[in-house]
């Protein structure tokens, strides 16, 4: 389990973070939601330990700040909003950079089944800087993978942490990606994921924490979090659950789609 309370966070004389608790448990996908500007990237980081912060945060029932770096690598990976690369690296080689220094003999065939996943086989030989932003995003979600492969290891939950995993992929992509989330939850690992599609939310999260202007307004299952009074205040417009468009608008849901093959 990850478990958080009071989590505060400022910048500079700026508050972000106003004392917010979450949880996220084993076995299922997480979802940070909100609007622009919520705090949802700032609570994630938090959690992560990339910024400073105040409160008390634990993963597996052991205080953060008690585990050595190489510990924290070992059970959870992150996958940032963006992240760049100096060096032509071909793709084979950012996926194998998540690969534990004690895995021996299968690192190729781990990294290979791990391009499958995110719809990148056949990638391995070409250069990373070759690749589109949302190619470039599928290969270091392969990476995060490969660092937690076994979803568990002796009974202790590994996790992702992922900061708008789907952001900026086609909703076919958007599928694969979340399908390939949610298989690694159902096998025993947690995941937090920070979103902003509240279609694919619905459809895809097991609990959701709505941040509203640095605090966490609702926590819960997605039926009881997406309500229209809380979605409305939270992102301060009037948003309607489950309502068709009027005058026969086209509409297109994640949950009405299906993978080929699946």
């Amino acid at each position: 389990m990850i478990n958080a309370r009071d989590i505060r966070v400022t910048f500079g004389k700026k508050p972000i973070l106003h004392g917010v608790d979450f949880t996220a448990r084993p076995g299922e996908v997480t979802a940070i939601v909100g609007p622009n500007g919520s705090g949802k990237t700032t609570l994630l980081r938090a959690l992560t330990d990339e910024v400073r912060w105040t409160g008390q945060i634990s993963v597996n029932h052991r205080d953060i700040r008690i585990y050595k770096p190489w510990e924290l690598a070992a059970i959870r990976a992150v996958l940032p909003q963006a992240a760049t690369l100096a060096f032509p690296f071909t793709v084979i080689e950012v996926v194998r950079l998540g690969l534990m220094s004690g895995i021996h003999g299968g690192k190729d065939r781990i990294a290979q089944y791990a391009l499958q996943q995110v719809g990148l086989a056949g990638y391995e030989n070409r250069f990373f800087q070759e690749l589109s932003g949302g190619e470039q995003q599928r290969a270091h979600l392969a990476r995060v993978l490969c660092q937690v492969w076994d979803p568990v290891i002796d009974g202790v939950p590994r996790w992702l942490l992922l900061d708008e995993p789907v952001a900026s992929l086609d909703i076919g992509h958007q599928l694969l990606i979340m399908n390939c989330v949610q298989n690694f939850a159902r096998r025993g690992g947690g995941v937090v994921a920070v979103m902003h599609d509240l279609n694919l939310t619905a459809m895809v999260a097991d609990a959701v924490t709505m941040i509203a202007r640095g605090e966490a307004i609702a926590q819960g299952p997605v039926a009881e979090v997406f309500t229209d009074h809380r979605l409305s205040a939270a992102y301060q417009c009037e948003l309607k659950t489950n309502a068709v468009p009027p005058n026969a608008s086209a509409f297109i849901l994640p949950q009405t789609a299906a993978l080929r093959g699946h």
